[in-house]
């Protein structure tokens, strides 16, 4: 299993932060970038490969993973990030996915107990959702059907639609079969799109399999105010897990 993080998009909504920095280097409230956090937890969980598409800032983000030297980095540069979205660097990178993968966004924030669940479940692929959570107005929404992905999108409300964050746990053949189908949308000239629409296209003939995180924490941080209540969250949801743990301990 190795991972890729998705890192380059401009972030133009975090204002005057990213006209100097990478959005990945938004520093948490314990004192870490969001890529530093990642990555500490994805290898603390066993990856030691990642792949990392790059775009604006590439050095400060090879940079960080300087820090990490026990594990292995491959960088995969997008040269027109300001003129594609996601979908063209996912394409650039399709000669390194040669493996089973952990695939995100570079602006999530999560728990380490989410990778760890994601990792020990016995299903090939896997997406994730929160039933309880209200649907996002902008942001991804995920339609489940027999407990099965059928569709994400940003414009989808029905009943059987749930918010939804974009960390898959994807087989390999899978992975390949959503790849090849970005390639046809980049031949086309597709490329300001998500990637999920290319996965739109292919969710009847793949299984990804729906897993709730309503037990544990992701959000992405896509402006300021993100950036606040992420952060903030982050610090007091790992508060009340190390206080769960502390008070289990008390009665053993």
């Amino acid at each position: 299993m190795k991972a890729i993080i998705f890192n380059s998009g401009l972030g133009n909504r975090m204002g005057e932060f990213t006209k100097k920095h990478h959005k990945s280097m938004v520093v948490l409230n314990n004192s870490e970038t969001i890529l530093e956090r990642q990555i500490r937890i994805l290898g603390n969980c066993g990856i030691t490969e990642f792949v990392i598409t790059t775009g604006p800032f590439k050095e400060q983000i090879e940079s960080v993973c300087e820090k990490f030297d026990k594990y292995k980095f491959t960088f995969v540069e997008n040269p027109v990030y300001d003129k594609t979205n996601y979908i063209y660097s996912a394409w650039l990178a399709k000669d390194y996915l040669d493996d089973d993968y952990l695939m995100l966004h570079g602006d999530l924030v999560f728990n380490q107990e989410l990778v760890e669940e994601m990792l020990e479940d016995e299903r090939g692929s896997i997406c994730l959702v929160n039933e309880d959570k209200e649907l996002p107005k902008k942001d991804f929404k995920g339609r489940i059907s027999d407990k099965k992905l059928k569709e994400v999108s940003i414009d989808i409300f029905d009943n059987n639609c749930y918010a939804f964050q974009p960390l898959y746990k994807l087989k390999k053949e899978d992975l390949l079969k959503w790849v090849d189908r970005v390639g046809e949308f980049v031949k086309e000239g597709n490329v300001k799109v998500y990637a999920e629409n290319a996965l739109n296209e292919i969710l009847d003939d793949i299984n990804i399999y729906a897993k709730s995180y309503r037990e544990n924490y992701i959000d992405e941080i896509d402006n300021v105010e993100d950036y606040k209540r992420v952060s903030k969250e982050i610090e007091e949801f790992e508060k009340n897990k190390l206080t769960e743990i502390n008070n289990a301990g008390d009665y053993r």
